[in-house]
Protein backbone atom coordinates (compact mmCIF):
# COMPACT_ATOMS: atom_id res chain seq x y z
CA UNK A 1 0.00 0.00 0.00
CA UNK A 2 1.31 3.78 -1.17
CA UNK A 3 1.78 6.01 1.57
CA UNK A 4 -1.25 8.22 -0.59
CA UNK A 5 -3.75 4.74 -0.44
CA UNK A 6 -2.87 4.84 3.40
CA UNK A 7 -3.49 8.46 4.00
CA UNK A 8 -6.93 8.40 1.90
CA UNK A 9 -7.39 5.22 3.87
CA UNK A 10 -6.87 7.32 7.15
CA UNK A 11 -8.71 10.50 6.22
CA UNK A 12 -11.57 8.58 4.63
CA UNK A 13 -11.75 9.31 1.21
CA UNK A 14 -13.32 6.45 -0.39
CA UNK A 15 -16.75 7.65 1.86
CA UNK A 16 -16.20 11.53 1.46
CA UNK A 17 -14.13 12.46 -1.30
CA UNK A 18 -12.86 15.73 -0.79
CA UNK A 19 -9.05 16.53 -1.68
CA UNK A 20 -7.64 15.52 -4.64
CA UNK A 21 -5.14 13.11 -5.13
CA UNK A 22 -2.20 16.33 -5.79
CA UNK A 23 -3.06 18.08 -2.95
CA UNK A 24 -2.86 14.71 -0.90
CA UNK A 25 1.05 13.94 -2.20
CA UNK A 26 1.89 17.78 -1.81
CA UNK A 27 0.87 17.06 2.16
CA UNK A 28 2.76 14.05 2.17
CA UNK A 29 6.13 15.64 1.11
CA UNK A 30 5.93 17.15 4.32
CA UNK A 31 6.44 14.33 5.94
CA UNK A 32 9.24 14.57 8.71
CA UNK A 33 10.48 13.71 12.09
CA UNK A 34 8.65 16.93 13.10
CA UNK A 35 4.91 15.97 10.66
CA UNK A 36 4.17 12.42 10.12
CA UNK A 37 1.65 10.29 8.12
CA UNK A 38 -0.45 10.61 11.63
CA UNK A 39 -0.11 14.32 12.09
CA UNK A 40 -1.29 14.84 8.26
CA UNK A 41 -4.11 13.08 8.53
CA UNK A 42 -5.21 14.37 12.15
CA UNK A 43 -5.54 17.91 10.10
CA UNK A 44 -6.90 16.71 7.49
CA UNK A 45 -10.33 14.98 9.41
CA UNK A 46 -10.03 18.48 10.78
CA UNK A 47 -10.40 20.38 8.21
CA UNK A 48 -13.33 18.02 6.50
CA UNK A 49 -15.81 18.33 9.77
CA UNK A 50 -15.77 21.89 9.52
CA UNK A 51 -17.83 21.32 6.18
CA UNK A 52 -21.04 21.83 6.45
CA UNK A 53 -22.59 20.06 3.70
CA UNK A 54 -21.86 18.68 0.65
CA UNK A 55 -24.25 18.64 -2.28
CA UNK A 56 -24.30 15.98 -5.36
CA UNK A 57 -26.50 17.44 -7.74
CA UNK A 58 -29.91 17.58 -6.06
CA UNK A 59 -28.97 16.09 -2.81
CA UNK A 60 -27.28 17.71 -0.05
CA UNK A 61 -25.47 15.56 2.60
CA UNK A 62 -25.02 17.39 6.37
CA UNK A 63 -21.52 17.28 7.24
CA UNK A 64 -20.32 13.92 8.92
CA UNK A 65 -18.83 16.10 11.98
CA UNK A 66 -18.59 13.59 14.65
CA UNK A 67 -17.16 10.95 12.03
CA UNK A 68 -14.17 13.20 11.11
CA UNK A 69 -13.73 14.58 14.87
CA UNK A 70 -13.35 10.68 15.92
CA UNK A 71 -10.98 9.58 12.64
CA UNK A 72 -8.72 12.69 14.04
CA UNK A 73 -9.08 11.98 17.73
CA UNK A 74 -7.05 8.77 16.58
CA UNK A 75 -4.05 10.11 15.18
CA UNK A 76 -3.62 12.69 18.14
CA UNK A 77 -0.02 12.53 18.98
CA UNK A 78 -0.34 13.21 22.80
CA UNK A 79 -2.27 10.44 24.47
CA UNK A 80 -0.77 11.04 27.94
CA UNK A 81 -3.12 14.22 28.90
CA UNK A 82 -0.36 15.92 30.14
CA UNK A 83 1.37 19.40 28.99
CA UNK A 84 4.80 19.73 27.35
CA UNK A 85 6.62 22.57 28.42
CA UNK A 86 8.03 24.86 25.40
CA UNK A 87 11.78 25.19 27.22
CA UNK A 88 12.29 21.43 27.89
CA UNK A 89 12.37 21.80 31.42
Amino acid sequence: MTDLEKLKRMIDEENYPYFTDDYLLSRLEEVSEDATIESIARELCIQKAGIEEIKLGDITIPSPKNHFMMLASRYRGNYTGSVVRADGT
